[in-house]
């Protein structure tokens, strides 16, 4: 059911070629410029601040030029003319500069497909970009509009960022957005009120929306009461919007949606012009959301807000949803029992992993007797053997009374019955390593809308050593990496890394018991006994029961009404980031619940997938979640213009590639086994009235 991207025309119309004139325009130049449709409204909140016009030659609207090609073959070196002062086009190509392993069948069976390419436009999408704001909110807008838009069928496909990233995430772009692109739709991203709001406190200066550092018209900037003793007192600290804007965003993610969809169709509206009428609205544009992770979110949380049907459909790749408690039994079946649904919120479940993950690495089992082969045992648990205190991380819980035997066993069973099954064991030190302590504190930070200035659970966000050589995490001056680096470097989380093995930005405790440091280097028992920051983490698991964070989880539950438009829901069942347990299932069962048989939702549980791309080290255990997310944009495509069946809800039973880490084969369709539309008794899922029915 795909369709084959365009050859992309060279001719272009005389608007486009106005463009090229002037391919950038600033802020203030697009306020003066008339309106080229009388009819056609600015919104109040919107500030456009730059349109440029990509030729799908020198730059483009997904590589930024590079090419399909170049980022599939090797890593791109990321090089600025000044490294202290890179130019926004140096920025936006460094963002979407990603490596593609194709051999997770990225570029053969989603994604830029290679039989569908040319060699001249090597999968370059010519068109126009167009960058602005929500003015009062700091919330970014990108919207692209492909050269061949087609205006007899108007489409538009909302892409809300990936995770906490910024607007040119380039999984978004280059899965999501080259998606509608290839479909010739408009796509418009919009950064959910995050983006990459970091601001360097020491020396006043954050980033504007197209990435340089500046003073002020800054994506975030934190009022500090006595900044001149607060920089005394903890030096090299950054304020993050998502931690400390005290906004708690998430709770606006439908509105923020639902203006880029207005954007859009306003934008359309100018550059294709009529007098007397508009073209380009709700009733007669298709508008589809694409989203993963805090994207599929914020997709989600939008059909619910959608109470007058503007959206055609929704796909959501591994929701980080957080259903509603509300007094509405919910149960799943399977073949063996039925059980309560008892599903735990984020912050809940993400402080608990931060507090027993360290202790419980060496109780993980490798999938293969290895005869205590060390080197062999690290490529079946990646990273395993990085962690070398977990005893002390394992002794430090038992004192708090946390565990009883101080065993990494007794962790284990812990998080086994928290919602990790024993599957998904072997990604626990590979997840902890990169989103550690920072993935449940940039929720709780949120929610309870904590200033930068109360240091929540002792902990601030620092600059730490970026030398990798005899690093401990201290707190340091920016010095291997320039502040007008970070922009690109950031993917939105914390920690932000300077290379593979040291950061350039972390979370830190401010009282280790020597200095200031990463909570991996963190003493905070006995000094010069490293324990993972013990007290810090059962700090920030004690803070999910104030008052101030449960008010603020409150504000971004679900409510599983998805006002009857058509959605998909696709999860990996080894996710174990966004737990299936306590988001995707429980949300399905309380949409049924709610909407009983009026619900259009199909749900789809892909086996062998996480929340990670396939990628080595996990590249012969688990597959690439995002090529079923682009497999049921096919299907929802299908239905909407040409009236296909939806398939049913299943589980996919993928084949992981196998062989050694790092070496495993090319996925085929015997790995990624497509939606199918009438799935095996064996594999379908059913939803009734609050229930949700596994085959296994």
């Amino acid at each position: 059911m795909s369709i084959k991207m365009k050859n992309i025309s060279r001719s272009v119309s005389l608007l486009l070629l106005t463009l090229l004139a002037t391919p950038t325009i600033s802020h203030a130049e697009l306020d003066e410029q008339a309106k080229t449709n009388p009819l056609n409204y600015k919104p109040h909140w919107l500030a456009i601040h730059s349109i440029n016009y990509y030729d799908g030659d020198s730059d483009d609207l997904v590589t930024a030029g590079v090419g399909f090609t170049p980022l599939s073959k090797e890593i791109q070196k990321i090089e600025y003319a000044n490294r202290a002062n890179p130019t926004t086009q140096e920025l936006r190509r460094a963002k979407l500069s990603r490596f593609i392993d194709t051999k997770t069948g990225e570029g053969e069976l989603f994604g830029f497909k290679k039989k569908d390419l040319t060699p001249l436009f090597d999968g370059k999408i010519a068109g126009t970009e167009i960058l602005a704001t929500i003015k009062d909110e700091g919330v970014g807008l990108l919207l692209q509009i492909p050269i061949d838009f087609d205006k007899k069928k108007p489409c538009i496909v909302v892409v809300p960022a990936s995770g906490s990233d910024g607007l040119y995430n380039a999984k978004d772009v280059q899965i999501r957005g080259l998606w509608g692109l290839k479909h010739n739709c408009a796509v418009v991203y919009n950064d959910k009120g995050l983006g990459n709001g970091i601001y360097d406190i020491t020396n006043e200066q954050g980033f504007t929306i197209d990435g340089k550092v500046a003073k002020d018209n800054l994506l975030f900037k934190p009022s500090i009461a006595d900044k001149k003793r607060f920089i005394l007192r903890t030096p090299h600290r950054f304020a993050v919007k998502q931690l400390h804007s005290k906004q708690n965003p998430e709770r606006q993610w439908s509105t923020y949606v639902h203006y880029s969809i207005n954007f859009a169709l306003y934008e359309l509206n100018e550059l294709f012009p009529r007098k007397d009428r508009l073209d380009f609205i709700d009733s007669n544009t298709l508008i589809l959301i694409y989203g993963a992770e805090e994207g599929a979110t914020a997709a989600l949380k939008t059909a619910e807000a959608d109470v007058i049907g503007r959206i055609n459909g929704v796909v959501a790749v591994n929701p980080q949803i957080q259903p509603n408690p509300q007094d509405i039994p919910l149960t799943v079946e399977t073949k063996k029992s039925i059980d309560s649904l008892s599903y735990h919120s984020l912050p809940d479940y993400s402080t608990y992993a931060a507090l027993y993950i360290p202790c419980a690495i060496p109780a993980i089992e490798p999938d293969q007797d290895l005869d205590d082969d060390e080197d062999k045992r690290n490529d079946s648990v990646p990273y395993a053997s990085n962690f070398l205190f977990s005893e002390e991380r394992c002794r430090a819980l038992r004192r708090a009374k946390l565990l009883t035997k101080a065993s990494p066993e007794e962790a284990l069973n812990k998080l086994h019955d928290y919602g990790w099954k024993p599957e998904m064991d072997i990604q626990l030190p590979y997840f902890y390593i990169n989103e550690s302590i920072a993935f449940p504190y940039k929720f709780i930070s949120a929610y309870g809308r904590f200033d930068v200035t109360e240091n929540m659970c002792d902990f601030s966000v620092a600059s730490t050593q970026q030398d990798p050589l005899y690093n401990n995490g201290e707190v340091k001056p920016l010095k291997e990496v320039n502040f007008a680096e970070i922009w690109a470097l950031s993917k939105g989380n914390l920690p932000i890394w300077a290379n593979n093995d040291a950061t350039a930005i972390d979370l830190v405790e401010n009282k280790d018991l020597i200095s200031p440091r990463r909570e991996w280097y963190s003493s905070s028992i006995a000094k010069n006994q490293i324990d993972y920051g013990t007290k810090g983490a059962i700090c920030l698991r004690e803070k999910i029961n104030e008052e101030r964070v449960i008010e603020g989880l409150k504000e971004v539950q679900a409510t599983g009404k998805l006002n009857k438009i058509k959605t998909f829901i696709i999860h990996g069942r080894n996710n174990v980031k966004q737990l299936i347990d306590h988001t995707s299932r429980p949300y399905v069962a309380l949409n049924s619940a709610v909407e009983g048989q009026e619900s259009q939702l199909r749900y789809i549980e892909v086996e062998n997938a996480s929340y990670l791309d396939g990628k080595a080290p996990f590249d012969n255990t688990l597959l690439p979640i995002d090529y079923y997310g682009e497999d049921a944009m096919e299907w929802l495509w299908a239905n909407l213009t040409n009236n296909t069946t939806l398939p049913n809800s299943q589980v996919i039973r993928t084949k992981a590639r196998g062989g050694n880490s790092g070496r495993a084969p090319q996925a085929t369709t015997a790995n990624l086994v497509p939606i199918s539309q009438v799935p095996n008794k064996d594999n379908l899922i059913e939803v009734d009235n609050g229930k949700i029915i596994l085959p296994d």
